[in-house]
């Protein structure tokens, strides 16, 4: 649960990158290799996708306008490593934000 809350808070401050939730975990599991970082990362996201408490987003950079990603894509949008990486200029990100759901979780959770 900690790691879902701590990355739910970034979806609530911001449309956070897939990177920055990425950076929050190896930043709370220093003993974590990359490898184990981006699989937690990834399970993580993938859980608050399906509870409803996140969308995800494409982000022109830098802070472009947002469109939201089909759930049907989701799948390959998580599994597309380049995602997971903190995007260049002018190159397209992926973002997660909250939904009124995942703002009412970390209510409860707190």
């Amino acid at each position: 649960m900690n790691d879902a809350k701590a990355i739910l808070w970034l979806a609530i401050e911001d449309y956070s990158g897939l990177w920055e939730a990425a950076w929050q975990l190896q930043a709370d599991h220093p003993d974590f290799d990359s490898t184990q970082t981006a699989k937690r990362a990834k399970s993580v996201v993938n859980e608050l996708l399906e509870r409803g408490f996140v969308r995800l987003y494409r982000c022109q950079e830098p802070y472009g306008e947002l469109s939201v990603i089909d759930n049907g894509q989701v799948p390959e949008v998580l599994a597309e490593p380049a995602n997971w990486n903190e995007p260049g200029p002018e190159s397209i990100s992926i973002r997660f934000s909250a939904t009124p759901a995942g703002e009412e979780a970390i209510r409860s959770w707190a």
